[in-house]
């Protein structure tokens, strides 16, 4: 967790104090400072606590870089794992807490069917970033992804190179590969949370 390390560093700097100095505070030896600015050593949960508090910032800054008031992850619509469904970023189903560490462009999708069971179950909400929208489906081979092919069709799938560079298998854990399949676009999925 060398982010957490450099954060640390960051509001310890911005306070005027060297690594001697809030190692005192803290009550722990200035090599353990170092250790955790270093990303050698991350500190506990309750240390985190008491970092936040003697740095003036917030724990959730210090572990994912954000506050804790973020903005909640749109659950823009359903995605097959076995049938068709449709996406409507316009009008969202719902809404769920952003992920630690995810970006403010993070969508979400409830998955419906079973053809990725027993890694996406229907129910699960999985994440993907808006930024990754523009990267080329080439370059997510061998990714499980929410794609959407030519015809519309929205999935979550494994992305596997097809007959030419051009088109693609997608790929299930209990159902046929789909082969040769032109790809709108894809986005690998980056969290799952499980549905109730």
């Amino acid at each position: 967790m060398v982010e957490i390390g450099k954060r640390i560093a960051a509001a310890r700097k911005d306070q005027g104090l060297s690594q001697y100095s809030l190692a005192k505070l803290l009550g722990v030896n200035q090599s353990t400072i170092a250790y955790y600015e270093r990303g050698r050593n991350t500190p506990k949960p309750w240390i985190v606590e008491d970092l936040a508090r003697i740095l003036h910032v917030s724990a959730p800054f210090l572990l994912y870089g954000r506050e804790q008031s973020d903005p909640p992850v749109p659950v823009v619509g359903k995605v097959a794992a076995g049938g068709h469904v449709t996406l409507n970023p316009d009008d969202p189903i719902g809404y769920t807490d952003l992920p630690p560490g995810a970006s403010s462009r993070t969508e979400a999708l409830m998955v419906d069917g079973d053809s990725m069971w027993p890694v996406y179950r229907a129910g699960d909400l999985v994440f993907f970033s808006e930024e990754d929208l523009s990267r080329s489906p080439e370059e997510l081979h061998g990714r499980e992804c929410v794609v959407r092919t030519m015809e519309g069709a929205l999935m979550i799938k494994l992305v596997k190179r097809g007959r030419n560079k051009s088109l693609f298998t997608l790929a299930s854990y209990n159902a046929p590969d789909i082969e040769d399949v032109a790809l709108e676009m894809a986005a690998p999925i980056r969290w799952v949370k499980r549905g109730g």
